[in-house]
């Protein structure tokens, strides 16, 4: 996982949620796609209690995420701006 710093140097807490949120995504991904290959049912339902887990701590983080406001699943234009704004600042802080 990389860390992204905002213009000061600090990871702040929506980068860290952010960032929370994306690996959450990409656990519940690698969960499902090993699921599908698991070649016991052990291994299989070992997966699928990983796989609950991961969507549990998807659902905390995104509802973490819209309570302060920093997602918008249900208002693309506003997520948009985020994102914008959001990228504008790492490109400042590696100074492009």
């Amino acid at each position: 996982m990389q860390a992204t710093m905002t213009p000061t140097g600090v990871l702040n807490d929506q980068m860290i949620a952010a960032d929370c949120l994306i690996s959450a995504k990409n656990a519940i991904k690698g969960c499902a796609m090993a699921i599908a290959e698991a070649s016991t049912p052990q291994v299989r339902n070992t997966l699928k209690q990983q796989l609950s887990d991961a969507i549990a701590f998807h659902e905390q983080i995104s509802q973490y995420m819209v309570n302060k406001g920093y997602y918008h699943p249900t208002n693309v234009q506003e997520q948009l701006r985020i994102d914008l704004q959001t990228a504008q600042q790492v490109l400042q802080s590696v100074g492009r």
